[in-house]
């Protein structure tokens, strides 16, 4: 009798390491392709914030007298219990905003903040109010922003204490009363004419760029400029005319996200006609300085970062830019791209 034996053939150390190496070769082009694919999911996501941001700033227009959305107290009038009249116009604007926070983000803890210009990155908030939109709203902040977002996470769970984060992420210093606006704060911000005239006007002055990326030359207590109340109907070239832009380019930079005043850099824009549209700094004009409105040249200022802003470009503690959009020359009757500035 003849009994057959049946063998059991497995792997070879040398057929086990083809397949690892097939795996591993694998693996490596796949995760670049992950990684990109979540790249692009994040810029889609931001584009889709800017023109949710563009359908809310026509949707106000439309209830509000053609009004582009800001803020809209008045110096020298009392609007709320916990706080009294301001003296001017970016006064009365912060006073806004804060009384915002205290009913949207349930902040009572948030007291008058002096000193403070809230157009620059809390414009959004009008439209939170005027949307009834708890605070924060996820839709301010790019999806590449990822430290404004860690912000916005630290208040969801004791919205009345001050933002904490992890040992060694980036943020304002101290826990003051001023720093707790914070986290309310946005990736976009609207640009100065939606909020400011045009320009100077004999002796009514309006709002300019200061010596640094972050100040700002307001019209002192008593002149006659009124910040808001700008229309939509104002804007010349819709199509043309960028009215929200991100403080930084964030979805195109493999290593670092970029200030948007280097020629190089390159974002999403949302402009008046709500399109978004993806420009290069440098196809943009450079702008002009609504204060000296028939100075041929551009606004110039020094871009110097704070811990949590993305470096300068050579790694300086600040470098010279030019505003572009920032400062469209004519304002809301200028073009920022696709035709030359309008003199």
């Amino acid at each position: 009798m003849i009994s057959k034996v049946l063998s059991r053939k497995g792997f070879t150390l040398i057929e086990l390491l083809i397949v690892i190496a097939i795996v591993a070769l694998l693996i490596g082009i796949l995760l670049p392709a992950l990684a990109e694919a979540r790249k692009v999911a994040r810029k889609t996501q931001c584009e889709s914030n800017m023109r949710q941001f563009g359908v809310a700033i026509n949707t106000y227009s439309s209830d509000f007298q053609d009004r582009i959305a800001s803020f809209t107290w008045k110096a020298n009038v009392q609007y709320a219990d916990w706080v009294g009249a301001a003296p001017d116009a970016t006064g009365a604007a912060a006073n806004q905003a804060v009384d915002i926070l205290r009913r949207r983000a349930f902040r009572d803890d948030i007291q008058q903040i002096q000193g403070w210009i809230p157009h620059v990155l809390y414009s959004h908030l009008v439209l939170n109010d005027y949307l009834a939109q708890r605070l924060p709203e996820k839709m301010v902040a790019c999806s590449e922003d990822r430290l404004r977002l860690r912000w916005q996470d630290s208040v969801a769970v004791d919205p009345n204490a001050f933002f904490q984060l992890q040992a060694g992420v980036e943020r304002p210093d101290g826990s003051s009363n001023a720093e707790k606006r914070w986290p309310y704060s946005a990736s976009y911000s609207f640009v100065p004419s939606s909020w400011s005239p045009d320009r100077t006007i004999g002796t009514q002055p309006t709002v300019s760029q200061g010596a640094v990326h972050y100040l700002f030359q307001v019209p002192a207590q008593g002149t006659t400029t009124v910040l808001g109340l700008r229309k939509l109907s104002d804007v010349s070239f819709p199509s043309q005319k960028v009215a929200l832009y991100d403080s930084d380019s964030r979805h195109f930079n493999k290593r670092r996200d970029l200030f948007f005043a280097y020629t190089d850099s390159r974002q999403p824009l949302l402009t008046f006609d709500a399109a978004v549209t993806t420009r290069k700094t440098a196809e943009t004009n450079q702008g002009f300085n609504p204060a000296a409105p028939n100075n041929p040249n551009p606004t110039t200022f020094n871009y110097a970062p704070a811990g949590w802003e993305s470096p300068t470009r050579s790694g300086a503690a600040q470098e010279a830019v030019r505003g572009h959009y920032r400062w469209t020359r004519g304002g809301l009757r200028g073009v920022d791209f696709g035709g030359g500035e309008v003199r």
